[in-house]
């Protein structure tokens, strides 16, 4: 039976002198996600309709298209997109939507679809939410590969930035949170860079500038991400560069922020941040984390900073609250200034909270850090079997680590 969702706005207006006219409804918004309708050449891609779903049959080139994002805030794509294990390739954006992406605003899920050669090129001032899938999404996203260079001066306002998606987020009612479940951002790959000139905030990461209420599982990044932030906070990181898994920030004890994970994922990042003015959270792995269980996960990253007070670290640069467990990290940290509030560490650059640091290693072959607790070495992390004895990591996940697939 056809799986329809169905969603009804009531508008009631005031006429007259303090009188009520009659209650007007609108005709519901019907959104099939059982019936998929074939996506055969390029028209067929820009013609979609926001409620529908669809299936793409054929590989599609864009090389000729100026692309207009499919769904827009106030207009999301509510229905489901089945990549069906095809290509699109060769994306080009130049003329700023806010929403910039394969998809501007994107509600339903993706999967088994690949982005390749994309390309996202933008001039503005306005808010700037850029990834070569969407510019936002909230709903489930697995299977998908991207491939592609996202480059963006913003002269006024904030920019979020992911190879993926901008940002990938899932709203609850605070105070009735019956149901809730986060969207689900699993077996995914990020491929590129990520070039950035903002004159305010900055959310930059190899999979998405900020992610809210999303867990992140199995997905593998592969970046270089230059920042360069002239009047505000950049946060930055080589999976996500700025991740809240709170749900309610009054809470102190959220068990529902439990059920929000960030596990097995693989993030190897090439990062250079300049924030001369300001601050800068940057992490091998994550920029700055809020909440969240954040267990077994390796990183392997090259980090250059040159910020007011910097916060950087080969794992998370910031962090309140949350859990951090069973993770493996690599790389170096470079510091351009010096400063005393500068705190750089293998594992959290800054945490505000007490954070237990659980079962968690690093290598660093010209780096000393203050803290040198379970250093280990490159040969370890060549080894198979340290994995295993050190994490019982399974041998899928530490197969794409060793081999670099």
């Amino acid at each position: 039976m056809k799986k329809l969702i169905l969603i009804l706005f009531l508008s009631l207006f005031l006429v007259g002198c303090g009188g009520f006219s009659s209650p007007t409804t609108t005709e519901p918004i019907v959104i099939d996600t059982e019936n998929y309708l074939e996506i055969n050449n390029v028209e067929d891609l820009k013609s979609m309709e926001m409620n529908k779903s669809y299936i793409l049959m054929v590989d599609l080139d864009l090389i000729a298209e100026e692309w207009i994002p499919v769904g827009t805030f106030t207009e999301p794509f509510l229905g489901n997109f089945d990549g069906n294990n095809k290509t699109i390739s060769n994306l080009s954006i130049t003329k700023d939507n806010q929403y910039n992406g394969l998809f501007g605003y994107l509600k339903g899920d993706v999967f088994d679809l690949t982005i390749k050669d994309f390309n996202i090129d933008l001039d503005t001032k306005y808010v700037s939410l850029a990834g070569g899938l969407a510019g936002a999404l909230s709903g489930d996203v697995t299977n998908v590969k991207v491939n592609g260079d996202i480059t963006i001066k913003n002269t006024r306002s904030n920019v979020y930035a992911g190879i993926i998606a901008g940002m990938s987020e899932k709203y609850t009612d605070l105070y009735d949170m019956t149901g809730f479940v986060p969207n689900i951002i699993d077996n995914n790959i990020s491929e590129g860079s990520i070039n950035i000139i903002s004159e305010k905030y900055a959310f930059i990461g190899g999979l998405f500038g900020k992610s809210y209420n999303s867990s992140i599982t199995n997905n593998q990044t592969d970046t270089t991400i230059d920042v360069v932030n002239n009047a505000n906070i950049a946060y930055v990181g080589g999976l996500v560069g700025h991740n809240y898994s709170g749900l309610r920030s009054s809470f102190e004890q959220d068990p529902i922020a439990e059920q929000i994970i960030i596990k097995q994922n693989i993030s190897r990042t090439v990062i250079n941040v300049e924030s001369k003015t300001h601050n800068a959270s940057v992490g091998g792995f994550i920029g700055y984390s809020y909440y969240g269980n954040i267990s077994d996960n390796f990183s392997s990253s090259t980090i250059s900073v040159e910020a007011l007070i910097a916060y950087a670290s080969l794992n998370i640069g910031e962090q309140w609250y949350g859990s951090f467990e069973n993770m493996v990290a690599q790389g170096n940290i470079t510091l351009i200034n010096e400063n005393a509030d500068n705190k750089i560490s293998p594992y959290i650059g800054k945490a505000f909270t007490n954070i237990d640091i659980l079962n968690s290693y690093f290598e660093s072959q010209n780096q000393e850090f203050s803290e040198e607790k379970n250093q280990v070495s490159t040969s370890d992390l060549a080894s198979y079997n340290w994995f295993v004895s050190s994490l019982e990591w399974e041998a899928e996940f530490i197969n794409k680590i060793i081999n670099n697939d």
